[in-house]
């Protein structure tokens, strides 16, 4: 991690504008393919901002607002895979891990049966509870 932010503090060195915070956060973005609070709170006393103000920008640009949390989720609540309190669930879920979790009408995966994709690996599942334990099991 300590080469990560050498390499952050040579980027917002090499900014015009060193508190031009889209292009940091979305330096980090491409770099790591989320945003902590840890790194937040890095670059709010690094370019001189309150950490509210780099959330702001974050809920701003949908690119960054994803990028939140490492996991990107989308479950599928369509007609062949969503089940009886699916919905109910995953806002649950949502509320338990605060991940980004996108309920889609099809993911793609129709003959897979329930289907949730993290990041780019599609898993199946054949209950709410296997649902919840590999949602709640991601570090």
């Amino acid at each position: 991690m300590e080469e990560f932010y050498k390499e952050l503090d040579d980027f917002i060195e090499s900014l015009d504008d060193k508190k031009n915070d889209y292009k940091i956060l979305s330096f980090v973005v491409d770099r790591k393919g989320y945003i902590s609070e840890e790194i937040i709170n890095y670059i709010a006393k690094k370019i001189d901002m309150f950490p509210f103000s780099l959330e702001g920008t974050i809920k701003f640009y949908p690119k960054l607002q994803k990028a939140t949390t490492k996991y990107y989720i989308q479950v599928c609540v369509g007609r062949n895979c969503g089940r009886k309190d699916l919905k109910d669930k995953i806002q649950e879920l949502r509320e338990k891990t605060r991940f980004i979790i996108e309920e889609r009408n099809c993911l793609g995966h129709c003959g897979r049966g329930s289907t949730v994709t993290i990041g780019d690996e599609v898993f199946k599942y054949n209950t709410l509870n296997e649902l919840e334990k590999k949602i709640t099991n991601l570090k």
